[in-house]
């Protein structure tokens, strides 16, 4: 397992070090914003495919094949931008970028999920967003100072790099993993712990509600991935440097914040703070609207942060309490490449249209209206795992809970 979040670490990480500084990049080489946001959304589209068939891959034949796939063509696609400046091109291989480095999402969720415990799943999951958290932070705050120091080319090389050492710890991290890895067989005790029996089959309709709310509150996760540089630099009119160490200081903040807020969703309720996340992130969504200073920026960024943190530890924990341990990465790849990625692509491809046609401000209050929309379906529509999921009776589950 170790080994497992190690791999995802790698690959977010060589996905930072670039990310922030691409908008730049494709703006110095004369890309308009419009066309930015939809290069950004072809992307996603890609990474719908490739995170959720990796999640049905992997449990079918393994962890390995999706995690070695993500980092090796990774690498070998971020290398790609660097061969022209056609838009055409750049839009092929942001595609392809998209699809094979998001087969670290599926599996990997999917894992961790198979291997925890139920009264120990969000917290686990916080474990895992907080290596991802940790990792943005750390590509972020290096890459603009290597833009402003050595050009864009150095942030290229140094993503695809990182991408190589992630692939060659799944060769040797992962060496001892044989590649149908009998998950169900070997934690049959968890699907007593409350987990569904891994011969049940989970109804996708009753996890819409959810799925929706994901895509809502990701929207404006893809509008500041892909406008919160711009905004930086146009309309508060800082460097490259401080967008970086922007991204990296919000992203510390989420990161320490993490586990407690992934051990209170164990203790107080899932769905009870997957509300609050998306209060929070509506909030700082409203607050970024109207930034027009640095400092200001930074502190709406940290709570925004600190929204997601409160939301994803919580709805992935519901999501595989929800679901079969043998369907554990098929749920997590749909939940990640269909829900997560949809509302990435929308923030990026609607955020595009909006900032040309009505400005920065309305950009990222179409976020803080998308997550508020989000709160009020969590707390109508979605409902916490039903309570004869693994047990005989409801005196059954009162009776582990109590220990």
């Amino acid at each position: 397992m170790v080994s497992v979040v190690t791999i995802v670490g790698m690959g977010v990480l060589s996905m930072s070090v670039l990310t922030p500084m691409l908008p730049l990049y494709l703006t110095s080489i004369n890309v308009a914003p419009d066309v930015l946001g939809l290069m950004f959304a072809v992307a996603m589209v890609g990474t719908v495919i490739g995170e959720t068939s990796s999640g049905w891959l992997a449990d079918r034949i393994g962890v390995k094949v999706p995690l070695a796939v993500a980092s090796f063509a990774s690498a070998l696609a971020v290398f790609c931008f660097l061969l022209t400046q056609s838009v055409p091109m750049i839009f092929v291989f942001f595609f392809f970028w998209g699809l094979v480095r998001s087969a670290i999402y599926g599996p990997s969720r999917g894992y961790i999920g198979a291997n925890t415990s139920l009264t120990k799943r969000a917290t686990s999951m916080a474990v895992l967003t907080v290596v991802i958290t940790g990792a943005r932070s750390l590509g972020a705050l290096p890459s603009g100072f290597m833009v402003d120091g050595w050009g864009y080319n150095s942030v290229f090389f140094t993503s695809s790099a990182i991408a190589v050492f992630g692939g060659l710890v799944v060769v040797i991290g992962l060496r001892r993993i044989r590649s149908v890895e009998p998950v169900v067989a070997e934690n049959a005790p968890l699907a007593d712990e409350g987990s569904l029996p891994a011969e049940q089959t989970v109804r996708l309709r009753s996890l819409l509600p959810q799925f929706i709310v994901a895509i809502l509150q990701f929207l404006g996760l893809g509008t500041l991935m892909t406008f919160g540089p711009l905004l930086a630099t146009e309309v508060v009119g800082v460097r490259a440097t401080e967008v970086g160490i922007l991204f990296t200081i919000a992203g510390l903040a989420s990161m320490v914040m993490g586990v407690p807020m992934g051990i209170l969703a164990d203790r107080v309720g899932k769905k009870t703070f997957m509300v609050l996340g998306l209060l929070v992130s509506a909030v700082a969504m409203a607050g970024i609207a109207f930034v027009q200073s640095f400092s200001w920026f930074l502190v709406f960024a940290i709570i925004n942060g600190l929204g997601l943190v409160i939301f994803t530890p919580a709805a992935l924990g519901l999501l595989s309490e929800s679901v079969p341990v043998s369907q554990q990465s098929t749920a997590m790849g749909i939940y990640g490449g269909m829900c997560e990625n949809a509302g990435i692509i929308a923030g990026s491809a609607l955020g595009g249209f909006v900032w040309s046609g009505l400005g920065p401000q309305s950009t990222f209050l179409m976020c803080s209206i998308a997550a508020g929309l989000g709160l009020v379906i969590c707390l109508v529509l979605v409902r916490s795992r039903p309570l004869k999921a693994g047990f005989a009776s409801t005196a059954d589950r009162i009776s582990h809970e109590l220990g």
